[in-house]
């Protein structure tokens, strides 16, 4: 056998294994149907609990999905696919390490198919990347980042949105690390990119908008960091309508401008606004309701309100992140 081949085949040996780490229960009545419709329902109903927050259901419906995808070839993208979706799940859940092994189990079935899909690879190299941002891993996200951008650009060449998108994250990994210069440059390149997209790539700008005004504040920069939270709110209400999940991110980050510069009254009013958003939007339970709690109970000791941040940090607690 050729180290290529033997290479595919210890692969594929790891993503049976992490499709077999959970027993599920067979439904007797599935067995006779299609396993493409089969997953094809499985998938869509697992994703619509997942997305109003029934997490337990979820988790149930993507472990049946897996275990109708051994119907599939090895490597076949529905199961990669149905990895990539158990992961995001996984992580809500702060299933951490489950859910780095199923990023992990893709990225290398990509790798290591004859049919795998070079944009495929890239977008589950950017789903790993992110998940180390969120876990403060930032060499380990910025190399993620680099080798996706170097597909991208390949691909479809320097300017495209798909290239903006890593461009844009990577920009958060260098701010988080304290390299300005070089984040802002990625930043304002993405913004740029974005411009000449059109409508369909608003939301995205509207992020990197967002991380610009993050990164402006941390550089002293405060009336443009204002500036460009309220237009990054203002623009993702024209995308997604008021109340959206992104905008309660952006105002959490905007109370937290405010509250460096001890504007607790209008920090506080925000704080309550994007809590309520994120609450509606995604759940008790989010790790973004953690970051908001936690950075609400901030101002609070910041107001000399100690009793106050301590309810708030406890509620951060009981979400599990």
């Amino acid at each position: 056998m050729s180290s290529t081949a033997q290479r595919s085949a210890a692969v594929f040996a790891l993503l049976a294994g992490v499709l077999g780490c959970t027993a599920t229960a067979v439904d007797p009545s599935a067995q006779a149907r299609d396993p493409n419709q089969l997953w094809e329902d499985q998938m869509a109903r697992a994703t619509r609990s997942h997305s109003q927050g029934r997490l337990e259901s979820a988790a149930e419906l993507y472990e049946a999905a897996l275990a109708t995808s051994e119907a599939f070839p090895a490597g076949d993208p529905r199961t990669l696919q149905t990895l990539s979706q158990r992961a995001e799940l996984r992580l809500s859940q702060g299933l951490y390490e489950a859910a780095e092994r199923d990023y992990r189990a893709v990225i290398e079935a990509e790798r290591a198919s004859s049919r795998g899909d070079g944009d495929r690879l890239a977008n589950a190299l950017n789903n790993l990347a992110v998940f180390y941002l969120d876990l403060g891993r930032i060499p380990e996200a910025e190399a993620l980042l680099v080798e996706a951008i170097d597909i991208r650009v390949a691909l479809y060449g320097g300017e495209h949105p798909y290239v903006a998108a890593l461009l844009q994250n990577l920009g958060d990994a260098e701010r988080r690390a304290g390299n300005f210069p070089v984040a802002e440059d990625l930043l304002i390149r993405s913004l740029t990119i974005y411009s000449r997209a059109g409508r369909d790539y608003w939301r995205n700008a509207a992020i990197a908008q967002n991380n610009l005004a993050l990164l402006q504040a941390e550089t002293g920069r405060v009336h443009d960091a204002e500036r460009n939270h309220l237009y990054a709110i203002r623009l993702s209400i024209k995308v997604l309508g008021e109340r959206n999940a992104d905008m309660g991110v952006f105002t959490r980050d905007l109370a937290t401008l405010y509250t460096h510069q001890a504007r607790f009254g209008e920090a506080e009013d925000l704080y309550r606004e994007s809590l309520s958003i994120l609450r509606e939007g995604l759940g008790e339970s989010s790790h973004q309701m953690s970051k908001t709690y936690r950075a609400y109970s901030e101002m609070l000791i910041a107001a000399g309100r100690g009793e106050e941040a301590a309810e708030q940090r406890r509620r951060a607690d009981a979400t599990g992140f």
